[in-house]
């Protein structure tokens, strides 16, 4: 029994190196063909791949150069952010979102999904933060007044989480999240 245990472990093991030599040259390949690309053929690829949200590894190794070839630079940083978000690598994600947002201060997008990565890693009063400096760029964003509401809520802010989520619902009345929490209150 001992015998086919350890030869079902290195039968797996096996298993798992030649994957990984797999995946190691097929990233190769990929790697090489984007540093063929001109840089107008680079962004549109790497767009392509984002707007898809299907393979977020090969979307974060094209806009990593991208940013390195100083394409776009701003958007580019902010799609890599997203990217590593969606791949799971939150801290890198954030890392990049914050970079766009020294590129493009007024970028809306980047506040508000740190906001929600903040959120979803139980980093209320940063998502708070994060919230509210989208709303300064867009003050009649529902969903950020929202997002603060449930920070709050969370942090016990009854008081300030019910007024903002009534602001979310004047500024959207099928707010249905909005709907789903003043409920709670």
């Amino acid at each position: 029994m001992k015998k086919i245990i350890l030869l079902f472990t290195i039968m797996i093991g096996l298993n798992s190196c030649g994957q990984k030599s797999e995946n190691s040259i097929e990233t190769k390949e990929f790697e090489a063909k984007i540093l063929k690309m001109n840089d107008a053929e680079l962004l549109t690829f790497s767009n392509k791949l984002y707007d898809s949200r299907s393979e977020n590894s090969k979307t974060i190794i094209a806009f990593q150069e991208c940013v390195k070839r100083n394409i776009d630079k701003g958007n580019s940083l902010y799609r890599l952010g997203v990217s590593y978000v969606e791949n799971g690598e939150t801290e890198k994600g954030i890392e990049k979102l914050e970079e766009s947002i020294k590129i493009n201060p007024k970028n809306f997008k980047a506040y508000f999904n740190i906001g929600a990565v903040c959120y979803d890693t139980r980093q209320f009063e940063k998502s708070i933060e994060f919230y509210k400096k989208s709303l300064e760029i867009e003050p009649k964003n529902d969903a950020s007044y929202y997002g603060i509401a449930l920070s709050e809520y969370v942090l016990n802010k009854i008081k300030s989480s019910k007024e903002n989520c009534e602001k979310a619902l004047q500024l959207n009345p099928n707010n249905e999240n909005a709907k789903l929490l003043i409920a709670k209150y």
